[in-house]
């Protein structure tokens, strides 16, 4: 029984499943890049072709002549403008929404083993090993490796909120914190001490900052309002 209860837990929520809707996100944003970057290529080759780096002219007058020879014609979905299309709809509503109630609830493991290192002490290991259980063993190790400096200590830069401009930096972060929610959706009703954990302090923790009733609305049915 325990271990289909465990099976289960693993179907509901998948870490890898996550890491892997960030992951063909990277790949769909690396396709648009490189698309973009063809049309210019082609856009500049055929300017030069046409002679007009040779002539004197202002912004508004190439747009006028762009709107001009344009005029009312219907227009065909290029490549780029499909791809862009594709990231929208695959990326947007249930995902954004999967992924923004574990990154909150990742955010609120972090900040309560910061305050409270003997509740880290306790639940570290049941991270680790949950994130172990995945079906690819692969998988499981590279979540673990993902969470390591958290695991060894709740202080980690590894959690801390990176500067504004580093893009990547956040990326890393809020990877981190979707595994961390992934694990307490998944083991919030069956490991007491987590389940005490968000009854008491979940709450307080989401009504700090200017987005608590965006923030509540989205955990609603983990906090049982």
């Amino acid at each position: 029984m325990a271990a289909e209860a465990r099976a289960r837990e693993r179907e509901a929520v998948n870490p890898a499943d996550i890491l892997g809707d960030l992951d063909g996100l990277d790949a769909l944003d690396a396709k648009i890049a490189e698309v973009t970057a063809r049309e210019e290529r082609r856009f500049v080759k055929l300017l030069h072709k046409l002679g007009h780096f040779g002539r004197q002219m202002k912004n508004e007058e190439f747009e006028r002549i762009y709107r001009e020879g344009s005029g009312t014609r219907t227009w065909r979905q290029n490549e780029l403008s499909r791809l862009k299309a594709r990231r929208t709809s695959q990326y947007a509503g249930r995902r954004a929404r999967d992924a923004g109630r574990k990154a909150l609830l990742g955010g609120f493991v972090v900040a309560q083993c910061r305050h409270k290192p003997e509740v880290h002490a306790r639940l570290a290991p049941d991270i680790r090993e949950w994130m172990l259980t995945h079906r690819d063993a692969g998988v499981g190790k590279k979540n673990v490796a993902a969470l390591e400096g958290f695991l060894a200590d709740p202080a980690h830069k590894a959690l801390a909120a990176p500067a504004s401009n580093s893009r990547k930096a956040r990326k890393e972060r809020t990877h981190r914190l979707i595994l961390l929610g992934a694990w307490v959706l998944a083991r919030r009703e069956t490991l007491k001490e987590l389940g005490d954990l968000v009854a008491d302090e979940l709450a307080g923790f989401l009504e700090q900052g200017e987005r608590a009733e965006r923030q509540k609305s989205l955990l609603k049915d983990v906090l049982g309002k």
